[in-house]
């Protein structure tokens, strides 16, 4: 079946959090909607009345699933009559949230290939298998964490850290292509987030911090985030390969 919407959102961690926000206000505005996760969210589906939306099961820390799930996407999309289309890099984890010598091999292994090494496969073979395409975007969710090193956070944090640097990177790269992908990374600040819920409901160090955060309502709900991503990334001003903050797009 070829998809023929005019604007084609891909997104990563679709399921819950601000990767299923940003689903279900596309959809509304009528966008094709293709959502990558472990698990389907059925309330993304009710609300797609406006939109489409199709759902790819897919675990991100299998990477070497990654291109394969990818590919067919890609071939099912009929450029010709394409607007624009968008990969966005949301799906993280923030476990282990353990000082590093506590950490498995495993731990280590499946916090590295979700956070870093899935966006870079994904936006690699995106920009590949879209090579002669036009109006296409890059965008990576990071997190304050890219800038802050925390105790028992050094996975996310480095992880972060490294997506921030891979989006200046690559952004530079395409900065000399005639056909340039659009490539940015956003830092969408303290989301109320099921993450969030994670890390104020842990053991180390640093969970009073964000429990405090909650009960002081320094947490934005995800649907308001997720509102300004979307009118911030369709913005002709932004800059490949920058990285933004939400609280700078009031």
């Amino acid at each position: 079946m070829i998809i023929l919407a005019n604007h084609v959102y891909i997104i990563t961690g679709v399921s819950s959090g601000l990767g299923a926000e940003m689903a279900k206000q596309l959809l509304r505005e009528g966008n094709e909607v293709i959502g990558l996760s472990r698990t389907n969210n059925e309330d993304i589906g009710r609300q797609s009345a406006e939109g489409k939306f199709t759902f790819y099961p897919v675990d991100l820390v299998r990477i070497k699933q990654l291109t394969p799930v990818l590919q067919p996407i890609i071939a099912n999309i009929d450029s010709g009559s394409l607007d624009s289309i968008t990969l966005i890099n949301n799906a993280a984890s923030v476990t282990p949230l353990k000082e590093i010598q506590d950490c498995t091999d495993e731990e280590i292994l499946n916090n590295v290939q979700l956070n870093i090494a899935a966006p870079m496969l994904l936006t690699s073979a995106f920009i590949r298998l879209t090579s002669n395409w036009h109006a296409r975007r890059v965008v990576n969710i990071s997190s304050g964490s890219a800038k802050y090193p925390a105790p028992s956070m050094s996975l996310y944090c480095s992880a972060k850290a490294a997506l921030n640097m891979f989006s200046r990177s690559v952004g530079m790269e395409q900065g000399q292509e005639p056909n340039a992908v659009q490539l940015f990374a956003i830092d969408p600040g303290m989301v109320d987030t099921p993450m969030q819920r994670t890390a104020r409901e842990s053991d180390m160090a640093l969970s009073a911090f964000f429990a405090a955060q909650k009960a002081e309502g320094n947490l934005v709900e995800p649907a308001r985030v997720a509102r300004q991503i979307i009118h911030f990334i369709s913005s002709p001003v932004l800059k490949n390969g920058d990285v933004y903050q939400v609280s700078a797009m009031e």
